[in-house]
C-alpha cells in the first residue's frame, strides 16, 4: 500500500444462494455474485446508536439473575450501518456492526448482524445525540 492512495473498497457482501442439485433432504449453497433484490448497502457505512436492549430482547416474562461472565445488552451501542434489508413481513431490518461486551468490561466482540430499524438512531455530526 502507497502513502496517500486511497484504500481498495473491501469486496461486496457475502451472498449464497440455492444450487440446482439442492433438493429439500441435502441443501446445497454456493456463493452468489450478487445480492438479493431488496438489498440495499449504505456507501460509505454511517455511524449509528443500536439499542440493544430492543434488538436483543429476551422473554418478557422469563426473570433470571445475572451471570457475571455474561454479555451485556441493556445499552445503546455506537455502530456502522452498513446495509438494509426488508423483512418478509416488510418492516425494514438494518446490517449493523457492533461490539458486545462481557459484565466484568474485560472481553468484547464485534458483532455483524441484521436488527429491526426501530432500533437504530442516527447519530448526529455536531456531536449532540437527540432522540
Amino acid at each position: 500500500m502507497h502513502v496517500n492512495q486511497p484504500a481498495e473498497p473491501p469486496p461486496p457482501w457475502p451472498w449464497w444462494q440455492h444450487d440446482a442439485s439442492s433438493t429439500p433432504t441435502r441443501p446445497v449453497w454456493t456463493r452468489a455474485d450478487g445480492a438479493p433484490e431488496g438489498f440495499r448497502p449504505v456507501d460509505p457505512p454511517r455511524w449509528v446508536w443500536v439499542d440493544l436492549r430492543a434488538a436483543l430482547r429476551k422473554d418478557a416474562f422469563t426473570f433470571t439473575d445475572d451471570n457475571p461472565a455474561g454479555l451485556q445488552y441493556r445499552y445503546e451501542a455506537k455502530g456502522l450501518l452498513r446495509a438494509w434489508m426488508p423483512s418478509v413481513d416488510g418492516a425494514a431490518l438494518a446490517l449493523v456492526t457492533y461490539q458486545l461486551l462481557t459484565a466484568d468490561l474485560a472481553w468484547r466482540t464485534t458483532v455483524t448482524a441484521f436488527v429491526p430499524a426501530h432500533t437504530v438512531r442516527f447519530r448526529s455530526r455536531t456531536g449532540r445525540e437527540s432522540r
